[in-house]
């Protein structure tokens, strides 16, 4: 499986919404109710004008198969990431954490500290940061992951 990331833009928006309102992205986020579309909208405005944020979309032979946003903030990327529903199941959240990690060392070549909060139900997530050589803290509420690059 060949992946790449390239960077999201405005044709990305409905994607997004699509990918963000999947019943099991829903289930496995921090905020489990539907995203209305205004308010997305208003929100993707928002994240394309902000320098500290970056989304990517990941690409297997040029078809969108998920999406990685990191917000910047104080040498710290926190990391959300997603993978589209007809490709769950085929590791593409664990390569996609990798190609993002590869990208922000390229990036942001001073180094910084990956970090990223999975609820303890979402398996495959679990896995995919354990399998990137993430260190694991158990939470009250979730696992948190951290990783100096």
């Amino acid at each position: 499986m060949e992946l790449s990331l390239r960077p999201a833009g405005p044709e990305d928006i409905d994607l997004l919404y699509r990918w963000a309102n999947d019943p099991v992205t829903r289930q496995n986020g921090f905020h489990t109710e539907q995203i209305p579309y205004e308010e997305h909208r208003a929100w993707f405005a928002n994240v394309m004008r902000d320098a500290s944020t970056l989304i990517y979309i990941c690409l297997e032979d040029h078809k969108p198969v998920g999406q990685i946003r990191l917000r910047i903030e104080e040498g710290q990327a926190l990391i959300s990431y997603s993978v589209d529903p007809e490709n769950r199941g085929r590791g593409v959240g664990t390569r996609l954490l990798g190609l993002a990690e590869e990208r922000l060392k390229g990036e942001y070549p001073e180094g910084g500290l990956l970090v990223g909060e999975v609820k303890y139900e979402n398996t495959a997530s679990l896995r995919a940061f354990e399998k990137n050589g993430y260190t694991r803290e158990d939470g009250e509420i979730c696992v948190v992951y951290r990783k100096e690059i």
